[in-house]
């Protein structure tokens, strides 16, 4: 993202559109079996930024589960096409963890590192050089 430039994104169907005002504060891929359920892939790869950054256009609705962690996490989807578009935890109080794929230019952001890379299927080729931890870091490694 430069200068003044603003990632936008949405939904499938542009029933829900969102707006980032700030840089991500980090960007990483997920395999935990939740991501993986989520996506239909073997991860999710989220961006995530200050709650203050963040703005919503549309009805969404929201699933709230428990992490590995503990930690409850609400993912939102859009109400017409079920689009996953973002989310908030408890581990991250204040951030907004936006799903990447939803971005009207995904090319924008670049993994920096991968977590649950225990869960990671064997027919998910991941970059060998991003940084990977088996479960998620402690918040001392966090980006």
């Amino acid at each position: 993202m430069a200068g003044d430039s603003k990632l936008k994104g949405g939904c499938l169907c542009g029933a829900v559109r969102y707006e980032l005002a700030a840089e991500p504060v980090m960007t990483g891929i997920c395999h935990c079996l939740n991501c993986q359920k989520l996506s239909g892939s073997g991860h999710a790869f989220h961006i995530m930024v200050p709650e203050a950054a963040f703005s919503v256009c549309g009805t969404t609705k929201g699933y709230t589960w428990a992490a590995d962690s503990g930690s409850k996490v609400t993912t939102s989807f859009c109400g017409e096409c079920g689009s996953p578009m973002f989310g908030r935890t408890g581990s991250f109080p204040g951030m907004v963890t936006v799903r990447a794929a939803s971005l009207d230019d995904p090319t924008a952001v670049k993994p920096q590192v991968r977590v649950f890379a225990k869960r990671q299927q064997p027919w998910d080729h991941a970059d060998p050089a991003l940084p990977a931890f088996p479960t998620m870091p402690p918040a001392e490694n966090r980006a």
